[in-house]
């Protein structure tokens, strides 16, 4: 019914405005609707050109005007007091034990000629793994506490051409020390997932310095130290059969596995880690480096379980790039990408916060309802609610302008706040 289209397109737009008046507490109001707008207009379009931003927000200007004001904001330094409280949102959706994905894509430019700043970066999505222009991309996701999804904490675009590039590295320990400093205000220890591009002395030696549980798939290079010597760890692998039987899913089908766990001694600080090996994944069998106590054979499936949950933010960089087009950004300076890069964030932020509630909120099950979806059970809710929100959005007749005042009421509190 029109009344249901109504209701919904009011809620929407009210979860929207709530969610940015969060976290854009301590920020002056200019801000505040600037990452609204963003907000909105990325979520109506499911789009990040500012061109269908501009339409999505239905102004009484001329477009081109509502371009230029985008674009000059994103041209400068965000209030950082948004980016502290939009964290404080996702650490609390995290629970006690907190799981964090760390990974590195890419952002493929094959045409750009303006950028600043533009790299050669290998194009991991290409057959052939051939080298483009583009930019790296570090990110790191917790995952919400009741459904697991994907939530992103730290998330920057970089290239190896600018002038103060360190190394990729460098940008990792960044996000790293971003998360842990929030941990530990939270008085938590969080648990780090990691591939096996990770698989380096130093990163070992990070992670027991900060006192962080790791996960970290090993390369076929890793040497370790067992039985009074150093031994390559291919030689460990061969030795074992695999006695610990059990099911995972595996690239969308479930597959019977088998698993073997040992102790080693790792890197220069000769500490003490297990490593599982997993046979029957792949054609080689599958090493994980873990400092998660081991005490049985449910732990030794829990920690294959948790390095399988990687997959989720490669997941999420394919819903940024393939439901908001995000590789297709036309804004020129590193600032401003990452800039639009941080409010596709927040937006995508909004989508993990309201997939917490699945089941639990009438609206959150109506958008679901709305994404007009096959399936039901899904493990990444995202393109479902990113979905429904658009199909309600759709149905709006103005823009968010007006709606910025609105209802100052205070009897709606309790029931209407959104999260």
């Amino acid at each position: 019914s029109m009344y249901n289209f109504t209701t919904n397109t009011y809620q929407m737009k009210r979860d929207i405005i709530n969610f940015s008046k969060k976290i854009c507490i301590d920020s002056g109001k200019p801000q505040n609707k600037f990452v609204t707008d963003m907000i909105y207009g990325i979520s109506k379009s499911k789009d990040i050109l500012l061109s269908s931003i501009a339409d999505a927000l239905d102004e009484d200007i001329k477009k081109i005007n509502t371009i230029e004001r985008l674009s000059d904001n994103l041209a400068f330094d965000i209030d950082s007091s948004i980016d502290d409280k939009y964290c404080n949102l996702v650490m609390d959706s995290l629970g006690d034990n907190p799981v964090f994905l760390v990974d590195d894509s890419d952002v493929i430019k094959p045409l750009g000629q303006k950028f600043e700043n533009l790299g050669i970066v290998r194009d991991g999505s290409s057959k052939k793994k051939s080298y483009e222009k583009g930019y790296h991309h570090t990110e790191i996701v917790g995952l919400t506490k009741n459904m697991k999804q994907p939530i992103s904490i730290f998330s920057k675009i970089h290239s190896s051409t600018q002038k103060d590039f360190v190394s990729a590295n460098s940008i990792t320990y960044e996000g790293l020390d971003k998360v842990i400093s929030l941990l530990n205000k939270k008085n938590l220890k969080g648990s780090f997932v990691l591939d096996r591009g990770y698989d380096s002395n130093d990163i070992f030696n990070y992670f027991f310095s900060k006192n962080q549980y790791f996960t970290i798939r090993l390369t076929e290079r890793r040497k370790v130290y067992c039985n009074h010597r150093w031994n390559k760890i291919t030689i460990l692998r061969d030795s074992f059969k695999g006695k610990i039987k059990m099911k995972l899913m595996f690239q969308g089908e479930e597959k019977e596995c088998f698993a073997s766990v040992t102790r080693v001694q790792i890197t220069a600080k000769k500490k003490w880690i297990n490593v599982i090996f997993v046979y029957g994944l792949g054609d080689t069998p599958m090493m994980i480096a873990s400092n998660i106590p081991i005490k049985s054979k449910e732990d030794v499936i829990k920690t294959i379980r948790l390095y399988m949950k990687r997959w989720r933010i490669e997941e999420y960089f394919k819903f940024k790039k393939q439901e908001y087009h995000f590789e297709n950004f036309r804004v020129r300076t590193l600032k401003s990408i990452n800039n639009l890069n941080k409010m596709l964030t927040y937006t995508i932020g909004l989508i993990a916060l309201l997939s917490e509630k699945i089941g639990k909120r009438e609206f959150v099950n109506e958008i679901i309802k709305q994404s007009k979806s096959l399936k039901d059970n899904v493990y990444l809710w995202f393109y479902q609610i990113a979905r429904g929100i658009y199909n309600i959005l759709k149905m709006a007749k103005n823009g968010i302008r007006d709606w910025k005042h609105i209802r100052k009421q205070k009897v709606y509190d309790g029931q209407l706040s959104l999260l």
